[in-house]
């Protein structure tokens, strides 16, 4: 008696698991990318001029087109007179280090200012471009992991004075990108439009983290502007 019972209850066990594989009309629940937290601390053990120095002369981080990755930028700053403000051991700041592309791109820094983006760096006076450089430097420095993530602005102070010298920031929920100048991008609800003023440019870093003696250093691929330069 006690084998049929338990034979029983396997034949009854077989049909309750064919009925509900078969009369279950839900899907399958579609695949969930895990988004990690931010990324992790890069550190250098340089100053951030003495990191794109050495960046620019290992031509395996090359742009495409064969151009050092930070050829623009590296000439602005000699350009401009402002290697100490990148090179100084004592300070601690935040550095947005412009990409290439940030100035010669389609609609970006030359074509913006100069008219063209095949325009020569040179093209742009000192006075315009040292404003460009100081706007993307923050007085104190910022890691991507030190951003709340919240549905608002904070506001950091470049070395540009004044209001035309305040930076926008928001950290995306998902992706944990920094957001410059931008709206806050809400999940289930709308968008928090930015505050900056009409004429501001906002962007998306691209390459956050990397830790300097003398601060710390995000890439991005486009400028940033609180209003014209």
């Amino acid at each position: 008696m006690k084998d049929i019972n338990n034979r029983f209850r396997e034949i009854l066990t077989v049909i309750v698991f064919v009925i509900l594989a078969t009369g279950c009309d839900l899907t399958l629940q579609e695949e969930w990318e895990y988004v990690r937290e931010p990324f992790g601390n890069r550190p250098t053990g340089m100053t951030a001029y003495d990191w794109m120095v050495m960046i620019n002369q290992d031509t395996t981080y090359n742009d495409d087109d064969g151009v050092p990755q930070f050829q623009y930028l590296l000439d602005a700053i000699e350009q401009t007179d402002l290697i100490d403000l990148y090179n100084d051991p004592n300070a601690s700041q935040t550095y947005f280090l412009l990409r290439n592309s940030a100035f010669n791109a389609s609609g970006q820094l030359l074509a913006h200012t100069t008219g063209s983006a095949d325009n020569p760096l040179d093209s742009l006076s000192n006075d315009r471009l040292e404003h460009v450089l100081r706007y993307h430097i923050l007085e104190e420095a910022l890691s991507q992991e030190t951003i709340p993530k919240n549905d608002f602005h904070l506001y950091y102070q470049t070395l540009v004075p004044g209001d035309s010298g305040v930076m926008e920031i928001n950290k995306r929920l998902f992706n944990q990108q920094i957001r410059i100048n931008t709206s806050v991008a809400r999940v289930g609800g709308s968008n928090i439009p930015t505050t900056m003023p009409d004429g501001s440019r906002g962007r998306g870093v691209d390459l956050h983290n990397f830790i300097f003696t003398n601060g710390i250093g995000h890439q991005i691929n486009g400028y940033v502007r609180y209003q014209p330069f």
